[in-house]
């Protein structure tokens, strides 16, 4: 099996993206029944659990407190899912992009 392209790999993390943003979204509207929480929030792991943590720690620099949230239909919860799956892609891109620049420098450092 062959690795995908660049022009594949970022298809691929659109996609991810959408899907889960979509989900997210559907999951909104839908009233946010119990059964679908777990599953977003695994969907987005760890990008999403990382926003969270940056946010409740910027919340008292905002003057906003994690308790000002309001009941009903909002967008701020499939944005919030949408966030994590980027940084999900982020964090994917930043370790192959690392681990490419180690292999690079190993086989420099092996030839001279």
């Amino acid at each position: 099996m062959s690795t995908p392209g660049p022009r594949r790999a970022r298809l691929l993390a659109a996609g991810y993206v959408g899907l889960v943003t979509a989900a997210a979204l559907a999951h909104e509207i839908a009233g946010q029944p119990e059964g679908g929480r777990i599953p977003l929030t695994l969907a987005t792991f760890p990008g999403g659990i990382a926003l969270l943590v940056l946010m409740y720690l910027s919340a008292p620099l905002t003057g906003d407190g994690p308790g000002t949230e309001e009941a009903g239909f909002s967008l701020l919860a499939p944005l919030f899912h949408g966030a994590g799956a980027l940084l999900n892609v982020l964090i994917v891109w930043g370790v192959i992009a690392f681990a490419r620049h180690f292999r690079a420098e190993a086989r420099r450092s092996r030839s001279s």
